[in-house]
């Protein structure tokens, strides 16, 4: 039996303890309140990111300056490229990204990216929850659509379902299938008892694409292809309409709000105010953000969100912990018994009014745990050696100066 105590314990983002201690197996057993715990410490459940990209960590400081298009053809498919030629990359990335999200408080990741097996093992080596997809798509990095879904597919088998691993079927997006694959992947994935994790409305082009191409409107794609219907992670959502809102009302939709690469990318707001009223689940991911913290996407998401719909922190703080938990399968996300022991320890190291704005103010994590497991102490990975983290950044960045300096991989 391990036990955690902390000067407040966020239970929920509606409740909250002062002075309390949390004892835990693989699963929370009990909270006590009225004993003593060190000022300055909030304890709280792990944080989720919804949406992300670990194989494209090496590439989060490119995202400055170009809309999302050029942004891809320029940096996003050469590197996918040389993953695929040298799938250890995606290892060794995701071993970077994960260890950055894990000192960030994030216990569950939803990747989609390549080389999943891969990346199966850093989240297996690191201890952190994973919802793992491929990114299917009939263009880009693939020769063709039925490559990467039987890649998919091949996940799915491989990894199957488990406590800290989950699978599912990645439909890129609209823009890079056709309406009949696309169809195809979400009905597959409804067959076999998975969800979909997918681009959806992340910039005006995807909705003209389909006015164009199809002479649909979002609302008819969405009602066409069945994403309402099975278990999908619809990622960024920020030109959704009314009509495509109401499709995904008491839906098994969540969408994944990235606010920070949407405003390096210039995307555009979400509507999250209206996705929010409307009951739509709404969680949080990192995409490729520079910072991979989603302590950084709740702060940005407060700002661009200032006058439009203005959205409170325990929102914010609600997505990043129960709708990100829920989204992926692991559970409520939340401190109560029989839930999963995925606890983060936060140092502030100053008097605390409120510990929800405490956590924004944070001097950083000291000890994180996964299913009771310590993952994190003292700020450092435990999953990991040192000698590995550096033999993995020698690998990454080697790789990316050689990109950089004009090799090219097909």
């Amino acid at each position: 039996m391990r036990e955690v105590c902390a000067h407040y314990v966020i239970l929920s983002p509606e409740t909250y303890l002062e002075n309390a201690c949390v004892t835990f197996k693989e699963s929370v057993v009990g909270v006590e309140v009225e004993r003593g715990a060190e000022e300055g410490t909030v304890l709280s459940y792990g944080f989720a990111s919804a949406h992300t990209h670990l194989g494209l960590y090496p590439l989060r400081t490119s995202l400055t300056g170009l809309p999302l298009d050029r942004w891809v053809e320029k940096y996003v498919w050469p590197w996918e490229r040389l993953l695929r030629k040298e799938p250890d990359l995606s290892y060794y990335s995701a071993l970077l990204a994960l260890g950055k999200l894990l000192v960030g408080g994030v216990t569950a990741v939803a990747d989609m990216h390549f080389n999943e097996d891969r990346v199966a093992r850093a989240f297996i080596e690191l201890g952190v929850r994973g919802d793992l997809s491929v990114a299917i798509m009939s263009r880009g990095v693939y020769d063709s659509f039925e490559e990467g879904l039987q890649e998919n597919l091949a996940l799915v088998r491989r990894v199957g379902g488990s406590n800290l691993l989950r699978t599912r079927l990645g439909a890129t997006t609209p823009r890079l299938l056709a309406l009949g694959e696309y169809k195809e992947v979400v009905d597959i994935a409804r067959k076999l008892g998975v969800g979909v994790h997918t681009h959806i409305a992340e910039v005006p082009e995807d909705l003209e694409h389909l006015r164009d191409s199809y002479g649909m409107s979002l609302a008819e794609f969405i009602e066409y292809v069945g994403l309402a219907n099975v278990d999908s992670l619809i990622a960024h959502g920020i030109w959704l309409d009314k009509d495509a809102i109401a499709k995904l009302r008491s839906s098994k939709a969540t969408v994944v709000h990235c606010p920070l690469s949407n405003t390096l990318l210039r995307d555009g707001v979400a509507p999250l105010r209206e996705l929010l009223t409307s009951g739509v689940r709404v969680a949080l991911g990192s995409d490729v953000s520079p910072s991979y913290s989603i302590l950084d996407e709740v702060k940005v998401s407060l700002s661009m969100h200032l006058g439009r719909g203005d959205i409170e922190v325990r929102e914010l703080f609600t997505s990043a912990t129960v709708s990100g938990y829920q989204a992926l399968g692991f559970g409520r996300g939340i401190i109560a018994p029989d839930e999963p022991a995925d606890l983060v320890l936060w140092e502030v190291g100053e008097p605390i009014q409120n510990p929800y704005l405490a956590l924004l103010a944070a001097r950083g994590v000291r000890e994180v745990y996964v299913a009771g497991r310590k993952v994190v102490e003292d700020g450092v990975v435990t999953g990991v050696s040192d000698d590995v983290l550096k033999e993995a950044k020698r690998e990454v960045f080697g790789w990316l100066r050689n990109l950089s300096a004009g090799t090219t991989y097909r």
